[in-house]
This record gives structure tokens, sequence and C-alpha cells, in this order.
């Protein structure tokens, strides 16, 4: 299950409104879908057209309920349509980041929504016979409260991907550099590496300054700009107002459009599982669901109608595509998302190499200002390469030297190494080993006064334990910090 993190501290940017049509629209193509409202105005409630007085728990319940028990998947998760439940949120959550809100002063605070998340997309809590823990959901999107706090923590510890809307305006270009850099921060401090994405929204290609600050953001960000941008589209509003997606609402509108391309490219570059496209041509051939419960979820059409409030029904354990009596007169066209999956899928070796395989090098935004590279980001743990045995073996690791500590790592471990730990601020930059070709090795002396440091290694981006250093510590987030101590 992919997590994505919808968060910018500054409201009116369509934080809301990109959460509510992105889960709608990965629902639409077939990847069962949870919405998490951690914004305690609960407007994903009102833009799904969810009745909030109908709420028997929400998600203010979940993160203060004991992290070790089982959550009412009924009493919690409210079924929206087919493929998108809701956790919904309530006014009461707003007060939780206060001492007496019940959350402040319990242990792994910051990881209760990534236990809640975890709880209840389980189908069940043991392993099937391949070790894998089946889920309910493919994708799960947070949408977050415009401000930074402990909810904002809970949400980025709970994430695989963040992005940013960013209002192709000059106050919001101002702020989004320091929101990339506040994201940043705090996955730092939970002890995470995340590569934030910006995604440009409210854009007006028909005035100037919006297409300069654009053109700014490319700039500023690069391949971490989403090359897709959200156009400004009253509909959207309008949808929202009927207690809709957009795409249910007004399929023919440039806001729909948008954000049906965001929703593919998304599938496409955040690794977003989803049924493969053979399964949904035999789940329209006239196939009955085997599950009489997912016959009767799967029912539910996300073309739902204004007037009409969604309705609470318990989900089933598993979704299915709903059933389509009679021949079958035109086969479906394939998107190009749905090629590339099915190619992936006769390709074996690119699961194997446990690299993403991009299958073209360059993508072009869909404005026509100029080219942007896209970057495939892997976040994936990886493992370090094991390295031979060779003379210098016995100067892996850390070792105190000195005036300090040697940092030595094998060349084969990667390309760029730095340290970041307790005594640079937990800031990667500042300390990075240099290669010494001869001997093969990254290293680097670093002058330290006597004591006890937490550090772990940088390879190429990524965050990993020492796999020289067999001392390590608990760092009171759910992982360890290699140490090493230095004498006077």
């Amino acid at each position: 299950m992919r997590t994505i993190v919808i968060i910018n501290q500054k409201g009116g940017c369509g934080k809301t409104t990109s959460a509510i049509n992105l889960a709608a629209g990965f629902a639409a193509r077939g990847c069962r879908t949870l919405l998490v409202d951690m914004d305690p105005q609960s407007h994903c409630a009102a833009g799904l057209g969810v009745p909030e007085e109908k709420f028997e728990q929400t998600v203010y319940d979940a993160l203060r309920a004991d992290p070790r028990a089982p959550l009412n998947h009924d009493r919690l998760v409210w079924h929206v349509s087919r493929n998108l439940d809701l956790i919904p949120s309530h006014m009461m959550l707003a007060g939780i980041e206060s001492a007496n809100g019940g959350l402040m002063g319990q242990p792994e605070k910051e990881l209760r929504l990534r236990s809640v998340i975890d709880r209840i997309s389980r189908v069940s809590q043991d392993a099937d016979e391949s070790g894998q823990i089946q889920r309910r959901y493919d994708v799960c999107l947070i949408d977050c409260s415009p401000s930074i706090g402990l909810l904002s923590y809970n949400a980025i510890a709970a994430g695989r991907e963040v992005i940013i809307p960013v209002e192709t305006s000059f106050f919001s270009l101002k702020g989004a550099a320091k929101q990339v850099q506040t994201v940043r921060s705090i996955a730092r401090r939970v002890g995470m590496r995340l590569n934030p994405r910006v995604l440009a929204t409210m854009h007006d290609p028909t005035q100037p300054l919006a297409r300069d600050l654009l053109d700014d953001l490319r700039d500023r960000f690069g391949s971490a700009l989403i090359p897709l941008v959200i156009r400004y589209d009253q509909t959207l509003k309008e949808a929202a107002s009927y207690g809709q997606p957009v795409e249910s609402f007004r399929p023919e509108s440039t806001g729909a459009e948008d954000y049906r391309s965001l929703c593919e490219w998304l599938i496409e570059h955040a690794t977003i599982e989803r049924p493969e496209p053979l399964d949904d041509l035999e789940a329209q051939s006239g196939t009955e669901p085997t599950n009489p419960e997912s016959k009767s979820a799967a029912s539910s059409s996300i073309e739902s109608k204004p007037a009409q409030a969604a309705t609470h029904s318990k989900p089933a354990g598993s979704l299915v595509a709903s059933s389509v009596t009679g021949p079958i007169e035109e086969t479906p066209v394939l998107t190009r998302a749905q090629e590339l999956a099915i190619k992936a899928r006769r390709n074996p070796s690119h699961e194997s190499s446990g690299t993403l395989v991009a299958s073209e090098p360059l993508r072009r935004s869909m404005m026509p200002h100029r080219p942007v590279a896209i970057q495939v980001v892997d976040d994936r743990v990886v493992e370090p390469v094991a390295t031979p045995i060779s003379r210098v073996q016995h100067l892996l690791g850390v070792r105190p030297v000195t005036g300090g500590v040697l940092f030595v790592q094998p060349a084969s471990i990667g390309q760029s190494v730095h340290i970041a730990g307790s005594f640079n601020a937990w800031n990667p930059a500042k300390t990075k080993l240099k290669l010494n070709e001869s001997l093969g090795i990254h290293e680097l002396h670093c002058q330290l006064p006597a004591g006890t440091y937490e550090y772990k290694v940088v390879v190429d981006g990524e965050w990993i334990l020492d796999p020289h250093n067999p001392s390590s510590v608990k760092n009171g987030i759910g992982s360890q910090n290699n140490i090493v101590c230095v004498q006077s």
C-alpha cells in the first residue's frame, strides 16, 4: 500500500480539493483507496457528501485509542463509493495537540497515525503463506491541516510520498521552499527520508505573471516539481458544494482532465499498484463475484447524485469491480499506465533488480514552456552491498582516533556517502566522506570532543545503519541509530 501525504501550512492552495479528487480518481481506476482526513475542519467529508452528524468514530478517536488494541473498521471507516473509503475528522481533533488533549504525554505520539493506518488496512492479523500481510487498500491519501504540529508529524511519519500543492501566486512561491524544508526537517526527526513533490495548483495559463511564476517553480525545484499543473477551474468549487468529486460532477471540465492526468502520472511514478487491466476485463465479462459481501459492496457507484448522501455500509474484506451482464461489444482501450503495468509484469527482471525502470528517460510538461526531466526516485530500503575481504577490511565502520573518530566505508557501497548524527544536527550535508580510489574506500576524519554520539550513514540519499558497526541504540521513533564513543 502506497501512502501519499498532501500538506501545506498555507491555506487556500487546493490541498483538500486535491486530496478528494485524487482519491476519487484512484478509486475510479480500480485502486482500493483510503482517504484519511487529518484536518479538524473535516472538509473531506463535506466534499464527498458524507453527513458529519452520522459519524460513529473519527480519526480523533483512533489516535487516542490504545495503539495495541484492535480498531472497529465498521464504526471508524465510512464507505463512500466503490473502491473509496474515508476516515473522517472532527473539530475535536484541533485540541489533541494540547497538554490535555490525550496524546502529548503518550509514547511514540508521532507514530500514532501510522499505527492506525496499519491496523485498519489489514484484512487479517496474520500473514499469508508467502509471508505478506493482506491489505484492504492499494493507496492511502492523507489530507493534512494547514498548520505544522503534532498532526503534521503523524501524517509525515505515516507517508511514503509527500505532495505540496502550491498556487502559482507570488506569496505561495515565496513560501514553497520553506515548506519543502519543513517537510524534510520533520521527516528527519521521525527517522525518515522523503523527497517532497511540488504540485502547481490554481494556475491560470492566460496570465503572464502566473506563467512566469510557474517557470520560477521549475527553476527552483527541477524534477521535484510534478510536470502537470492543476488549472484554475470554477467547476472544482461547484463540485465540492454538491458533495462530489469533479470527475463525477462534470467529467468534461478542465479540472477533471487535470486530476485524471495527475492520477495516471502518480500511478506510473509513485509505484502505486492497481488491478491488472486484464482482471478488469474479466470482471466485465459477466463473471459473478464469489463473495456475496464483495458483490454488495461492488454494487455502489462513484456516480452518486448531488442530492443523495453517501450511505454508511459495512465494507467487505475485499472490494472487486462491479459485474456487467451481457456480451462486451467493444474491447476497452488500455491507457498508457495500464500498458506499462502489463509490460512490467511480463518482464520479471525489473522486479528482481530492485530498481524502478522508466520507459522514457524524458517526459514533457503539459504546459508548453519548456521540457522538464522527471527523476524517478526509488525510496525503498536498499541493503548495502557486501564488501569483499581486503587489506582495509579492518578499517571499515567507525573507530576512535586522536582528536575524534574515523569513518570508513567501502567504495562499492555507493557513489556518495555522508554521515548524519547528533554532532552535526543530523544534517548529512555537513559531513561527507571523501573517496580514496587507491584504497577503494570512502573516508573522513571528524574532530569530536569526548562523549557518546549517535549517527546514521547516508548512501546516495538513503539513510541506513552502518553495516560495519554493530553498536546501536533505539532512537525512540521506532528505529535505531548507530553509536560511537570518543574517549578524552
